[in-house]
């Protein structure tokens, strides 16, 4: 799913199982990935491309946009 980030750019957002890491790149290249957890979200920074703030920020859009697991809001 692509997903805009608040610094105007659209990242890929690759859909994981519930509690499976989703993988996040732009263009083309790994930047990181994100958990989704009953209580939290958990972020691994992979490129000094971006940061955690980001990666939440991503994480939280892509589940407004209904791509969050199943029970998780």
């Amino acid at each position: 799913m692509k997903v805009k980030a608040r610094n105007g750019k659209v990242y890929d957002v690759a859909e994981a199982p519930p509690a499976g890491s989703h993988a996040v790149h732009f263009d083309g290249a790994l930047v990181g990935s994100f958990v989704l957890l009953p209580q939290e979200t958990r972020v691994t920074v992979k490129s000094t491309l971006v940061n955690e703030e980001l990666l939440t920020d991503i994480a939280d859009r892509f589940v407004d946009a209904g791509g969050g697991p199943m029970g998780i809001a």
